[in-house]
């Protein structure tokens, strides 16, 4: 008797579970449905992130215009300014910017659209991030900045243009290395002369 009582209970409580999780799936399903580019940053990619990624102009200003938020994240948590950053592309930078987009998001491994700019050469998009306040000598979690990540890659216009907007080139990495030891590690010939033009030796 009791067993079979216990059986009872345990098959009432899966049930209980059962149409809790079933609510939860169903009420996903709805928000899903009706949220729009809101919802979509919450359960998928969003419609300005796709935009981005593809380059293209007018459909990031559609989706800004239908309530994607500019400070919208995709994956690894890159911000749709990363993204336009990463692409050079400078107009959607500035549509981005002038929606609210915040300059100095950091991804998950701390590198922000300044950064990414520097790393592809992009001289355009620096200086539009660098005219509305980018930390010019921000930090990633090892401790690279936009001019250490340049000088590595042998980003030599972005170098150019972070010195001359007083990017500080006695920085080091984590493990003590100035961008102009970046530069000779990796054998970025033009980047070092850039750095001897401008008084740099260490």
């Amino acid at each position: 008797m009791a067993q079979r009582r216990k059986t009872v209970e345990m098959g009432r409580l899966l049930l209980r579970y059962y149409r809790v999780l079933s609510s939860i799936l169903l009420l996903a399903v709805v928000l899903w449905s009706h949220a729009g580019p809101a919802g979509a940053d919450l359960l998928g990619s969003d419609p300005l992130i796709d935009a981005v990624e593809r380059g293209n102009f007018r459909a990031v200003q559609k989706a800004l215009l239908e309530g994607s938020s500019a400070n919208v994240r995709g994956e690894q948590s890159r911000s749709a300014l990363m993204l336009a950053a990463n692409l050079g592309a400078v107009d959607i930078v500035e549509l981005l910017l002038s929606h609210g987009a915040i300059v100095d998001l950091a991804e998950a491994e701390g590198n922000t659209a300044l950064i990414y700019a520097a790393v592809n050469n992009f001289d355009d998009v620096i200086a539009v991030l660098l005219a509305v306040g980018a930390a010019i000598d921000h930090g990633n979690r090892q401790g690279e900045t936009a001019l250490m990540r340049a000088a590595r890659t042998g980003s030599g216009s972005a170098v150019s243009a972070l010195l001359a907007a007083g990017a500080d080139p006695s920085l080091t990495d984590f493990t003590g290395r100035t961008a102009l030891d970046l530069a000779r590690e990796n054998r970025r010939n033009r980047v070092i002369q850039i750095f001897r033009k401008a008084g740099v030796d260490r």
